[in-house]
């Protein structure tokens, strides 16, 4: 299989810390890969180290199966880069700079109109004539989408690229993301895990340098199981979390979308709950563990 961004044993070090400890990553053609951890995990080493910004100690790292040496700058044609907080100068608008985008990658002539029409109009910004300077925070971050997007490549990698933005900038650039979605490889690296669980197939979680899980977003849910059952009966949920409540079961019990919410404790286990609504002569239609969210993961992975 080839493999759009892979990583072997990849190593780096700061003085005497480690930043990055043997990252063995491998993602495939196409998907969107969730690349996540607290502050100071290693992300943004990892992607310097991928863009070779910086040296490695140890380690391969390979691009659609290709070994990268630090000096190679062919393989960085196929990559878009998205940085966190962009900068652009003022005094151009995003026909100008992106024009000087053209250029450093050699798109000349009618390919390079054409190529900055598709962009901007792909992201919106086809129609925003005045110079830099007065773009909005989200609005410079779609320009730096069009700029990593402008010479076509197959990989785009994006450090952090909602971490900056107030809520409607997030959802315009997570909308990118699922326009680009199957179209190209996006390695997205972020803290917030709610546009994680929207866009990303894959996720990653980095603590301390360290790759500590790797999987689908849906099998890790699945696999750290909540301590919430929900329950849904014939009989009304307030009338029936009142009977268990009377119980003296050491749980807590909520009303929540037409059934109940049951937090459980070390002292009390499902089946005791189950036995306690048949004794109660109540019949279940759901009762289930509820899966945990990514959030519950990441704290309990992190801590």
């Amino acid at each position: 299989m080839i493999y759009s961004i892979e990583t072997k044993d990849l190593t780096k070090s700061y003085d005497k810390t480690i930043a990055l400890d043997s990252l063995n990553l491998r993602i495939k053609k196409g998907e969107v890969y969730g690349f996540i951890g607290k502050n100071g995990a290693g992300k943004t080493t990892t992607i310097n180290l991928i863009l070779s910004l910086i040296h490695k100690d140890n380690g391969d790292i390979l691009i659609n199966n290709e070994l990268v040496k630090f000096k190679d700058q062919k393989y960085k044609s196929s990559i878009g880069f998205v940085p966190d907080v962009p900068v652009f100068p003022g005094y151009l608008n995003s026909e100008e700079y992106l024009s000087f985008t053209c250029d450093v990658f050699n798109i000349t002539g009618k390919e390079k109109n054409q190529a900055i029409d598709k962009v901007l109009k792909f992201v919106e910004l086809d129609k925003v004539k005045k110079r830099i300077s007065g773009f909005s925070r989200g609005m410079k971050q779609r320009l730096a989408i069009a700029q990593a997007l402008v010479h076509d490549p197959e990989i785009l990698i994006m450090d952090e690229p909602t971490s900056a933005l107030d809520p409607i900038g997030r959802k315009e650039v997570m909308d990118i993301i699922l326009k680009l979605k199957g179209k190209k490889t996006i390695f997205y690296s972020t803290h917030i895990l709610d546009d994680v669980e929207k866009v990303c197939d894959r996720i990653g979680l980095l603590n301390k340098g360290v790759l500590v899980l790797e999987d689908s977003i849906e099998n890790i849910q699945s696999s750290f199981l909540s301590n919430k059952m929900y329950i849904q009966t014939k009989s009304e949920p307030i009338e029936v979390v009142r009977k268990l409540q009377k119980e003296g079961l050491e749980a807590k019990f909520f009303v929540s979308n037409q059934g109940i919410l049951c937090e459980l404790n070390k002292n009390v286990k499902e089946n005791d709950i189950l036995r306690r609504l048949i004794d109660l002569d109540e019949t279940v239609i759901e009762f289930r563990r509820m899966k945990s969210s990514l959030e519950d993961v990441f704290i309990k992975l992190t801590k």
